[in-house]
């Protein structure tokens, strides 16, 4: 499905888009970067590791980098629409994107939330030579936001239990190996029932999301100054080149390139 339109505002280590229509991020549920949706409409429920909700219009999703999660949605594609600004770590913002994003959260859009993303979609509608600055200082002032909101996150957003305690499973076992028999046995329940519960309540096939799971964790400790090759066994890859293929094919580039922004 192609996007209906988009209006963007681009820097260094930011980007905010005004947009309807399906997500062009399909197959990347895992991404290097922290990332703020204001949705505005349509049909869509959020499946993360801690949540599986309906999605309700004039809600915030904070989304920090490195941690799976799907916007499904289910009605009409083109009604979809949703503003989302894609954000990097930066030596200036990491201590306030971790007091704001420090899991997956739902918090409802009040009017604070509104003006700032409407100013957004202003400056990118009218192509603003000053759109660059102001996307920089409004990203700041919607984290503080979200950091004084914290109170008011949208309750009742928990996750199957037993989806909970396999993710904490594959969590702990992620340098070891790890099967569907393994997970299976450890939560008292069949192969075929694990592997169609966690389909279903996740969006993603359970071998395919330890796989993402692993890239992720390689790719934060290859930027965090681990050798590809060290961090490779680290995730639980013994085979290198096969690592290297399924890093490159997941990120587009190697896993010797280092993606981290000094802005």
């Amino acid at each position: 499905m192609k996007q209906l339109f988009k209006h963007y505002i681009k820097s260094d280590s930011i980007i905010f888009k005004y947009a309807s229509g399906e997500s062009e991020k399909i197959g990347k549920e895992f991404h290097p970067f922290n990332e703020i949706i204001l949705f505005l409409e349509g049909d869509a429920e959020l499946i993360s590791e801690n949540i599986h909700k309906k999605i309700a219009p004039n809600t915030i999703i904070a989304i920090p980098q490195e941690t799976y999660h799907q916007v499904v949605i289910k009605g009409d594609k083109d009604n979809y629409r949703r503003c989302t600004l894609n954000f990097f770590d930066t030596p200036k913002l990491k201590l306030l994107t971790q007091q704001a994003l420090n899991e997956i959260t739902l918090i409802s859009a009040d009017t604070d939330f509104t003006y700032l993303f409407g100013k957004l979609i202003k400056f990118a509608e009218n192509k603003n030579p000053n759109s660059q600055a102001a996307l920089k200082s409004l990203l700041v002032l919607i984290l503080c936001e979200i950091s004084a909101k914290k109170d008011d996150v949208i309750k009742e957003t928990s996750q199957n239990p037993l989806i909970t305690s396999v993710i904490l499973y594959i969590n702990r076992n992620l340098s070891k190996s790890i099967s569907i028999p393994l997970i299976a046995k450890s939560n008292n329940i069949s192969e075929s029932s694990l592997s169609h519960i966690f389909k279903k309540e996740m969006n993603i096939p359970i071998h395919q999301y330890i796989i993402k799971k692993r890239l992720i964790s390689a790719h934060h400790k290859i930027n965090s100054g681990t050798p590809a090759t060290t961090a490779a066994v680290e995730c639980g890859f013994n085979d290198y080149s096969g690592f290297y293929k399924q890093y490159k094919k997941m990120f587009g580039f190697p896993p010797s390139k280092n993606t981290k922004t000094s802005d």
